[in-house]
């Protein structure tokens, strides 16, 4: 049992620096991020799923990072939209469900957005 460890870690070691090299530093990156969106967003993709059932964890799952996060007690997060227009999501805790949603107009007038059953 014993001599036989030494050789897998020789056979661990060996595979680990065979599938380190298949990438180079200097290689370039190529194509768009696979994580988010690569097109933007529009208010009518995002609409059916803002129901009173959505909480910080799902909206992530579901429409990916938001574009930015604020708030420490009231978490906040906002996705940028068609239009130059954003889309504020409001929620109470980390995982507690959504209690108010906005549109934010370019110009900085906001009106709710409602939210489904």
């Amino acid at each position: 049992m014993i001599r036989r460890l030494p050789y897998a870690l020789v056979v661990s070691l060996a595979s680990l620096t065979l599938a380190a090299t298949g990438c180079k530093g200097s290689d370039a990156v190529v194509g768009a991020p696979t994580e988010g969106y690569s097109q933007t967003r529009t208010l009518a993709e995002m609409q059916p799923f803002l129901k009173k059932s959505l909480t910080p964890p799902l909206t992530e799952t579901t429409f990916g990072q938001p574009d930015a996060k604020s708030g420490s007690g009231l978490i906040i997060y906002t996705y940028n939209v068609d239009g130059g227009r954003k889309v504020n999501l409001f929620f109470p805790g980390p995982t507690a469900s959504i209690s108010n949603a906005t549109l934010q107009q370019s110009n900085g007038s906001t009106t709710v957005i409602p939210l489904a059953d």
